[in-house]
């Protein structure tokens, strides 16, 4: 009987190994790459206020692919990770994000691999606005002026 146990363990084990590293790695949004507007419903907009947490860049697992910027904001029902954008388009943006700053974010909830976060249109920062997204398409603002894209 401990053998049985023993071996089904073992086969288990041997066969989680075998996973693809995708399957062990953190959930994170769709790639900002030019069908990243897919994911946007511009009529399923909604806002969230409150306090930047944290803002992290989350390195790309792949080359060619871009660095993304995510943050935390606390918000009066809980903490929501927001996806704002490749970090060669947000980091040129004239409102810088802190920890501790008061925002407002419009965009749409999207759950990608059970994890559920927000995919920013717009960023408000008192008077100052980061705009990341077409209003009417959803189409990202860094895919203007590429190759091959419409606008």
């Amino acid at each position: 009987m401990l053998k049985k146990l023993s071996l089904l363990v073992s086969v288990a084990l041997v066969a989680a190994l075998m996973l693809p590293p995708q399957v062990w790695a953190q959930p994170q949004p769709p790639a900002a790459g030019p069908k990243a507007h897919r994911f946007y419903n511009p009529q399923q907009v909604e806002s969230l206020s409150g306090t930047v947490v944290a803002v992290k860049r989350r390195h790309a697992r792949r080359p060619g692919r871009p660095d993304l910027i995510m943050m935390l904001l606390k918000t009066g029902q809980g903490n929501v990770k927001v996806f704002l954008g490749p970090a060669d388009y947000v980091d040129h943006q004239a409102l810088k994000l802190a920890p501790g700053a008061q925002v407002t974010v419009k965009g749409v909830r999207h759950t990608h691999h059970r994890a559920t976060f927000f995919i920013a249109g717009t960023v408000k920062k008192g008077d100052q606005v980061m705009q990341l997204r077409d209003d009417t398409t959803g189409r990202p603002l860094w895919t203007k002026g590429k190759r091959g894209q419409t606008t």
